[in-house]
């Protein structure tokens, strides 16, 4: 087992990382939270909570991955790269887990080091398991959690031959894997074994999108009730699940009502 040079300016464990939060509550423009979310499956949101919260060990009995599967525009990429931050701040303890994870945010400073393969055009699964292995070398220090960060943005791009040699590194110790796609029949059935899934389709009530809609308008400074939660619910409404499409309508209606971008 390797150590880190770097960890010799750190000693044996890392600086603590205290948030300072400008503001503990959703934030539709740049998501930071769980809440900044919506996910089609209540239980699947609750897996990701329990994780959060430390009830749910992870990895644990062979589950080294979550897989965040769904429509386009719904998110998937964007939580995929958040959540390894989220881990960090739940396991460096400056977060009341009693309180919920709905709203914990990323910490600040963010010192999570996330290995992020964009998956597709010519990407190699020897360079892929080379990065993985040579990250695995190293006892990883400076994280909370004491694992690595793996993600797989549109894991279906790869050939299922790459799959299948990526499914191999995925029992290795101290790694976490975090994959997305938007075809979930198209992923090797040996890793969707060792994931939790998480689905992330269209909602069916368009009010479920408000308050991620208000929490945009009021961070571009739009005074509340400006824009009513009917005009909301029909932006969800020909979003057709694509929350990109959704903030991209509430956005523009925001700037029409002189709010600003931050």
């Amino acid at each position: 087992m390797k150590f880190s040079k770097a960890n010799k300016f750190m000693g044996s464990n890392p600086p603590r990382i205290t948030p300072t939060f400008l503001e503990i509550h959703m934030n539709g423009l740049r998501p930071n939270c769980l809440d900044d979310f919506l996910f089609s499956n209540p239980t699947d949101r609750l897996k990701l909570e329990l994780i959060m919260q430390r009830r749910l060990p992870f990895p644990f009995a062979g589950k080294s991955g979550i897989l965040l599967h769904g429509t386009w525009g719904t998110g998937k990429s964007t939580l995929a790269q958040l959540l390894p931050s989220l881990l960090e701040t739940a396991y460096s303890c400056s977060w009341n887990l009693a309180q919920g994870v709905g709203q914990m945010p990323t910490p600040v400073p963010d010192h999570c080091q996330t290995q992020v393969f964009r998956c597709g055009g010519g990407l190699s699964i020897t360079a892929i398991s080379q990065t993985i292995n040579n990250h695995n070398n190293v006892m990883p220090l400076w994280h909370y959690s004491q694992h690595d960060y793996f993600v797989f943005d549109e894991l279906d791009k790869l050939t299922i031959g790459a799959q299948q040699s990526l499914r191999s590194t995925m029992d290795l110790k101290r790694c976490m894997y975090f994959f997305t796609t938007n075809y979930l029949s198209k992923i090797d059935p040996g890793i969707v074994n060792r994931c939790h899934l998480v689905e992330m389709n269209q909602i069916t009530t368009p009010s479920a999108y408000i308050p991620i809609g208000q929490s945009i308008l009021k961070n571009m400074g739009v005074g509340a009730g400006v824009v009513s939660n009917t005009t909301l619910e029909g932006f969800a409404a020909k979003a057709r699940g694509s929350l990109r499409d959704y903030n991209h309508a509430v956005i523009m209606e925001g700037i029409m009502n002189d709010g600003l971008l931050p």
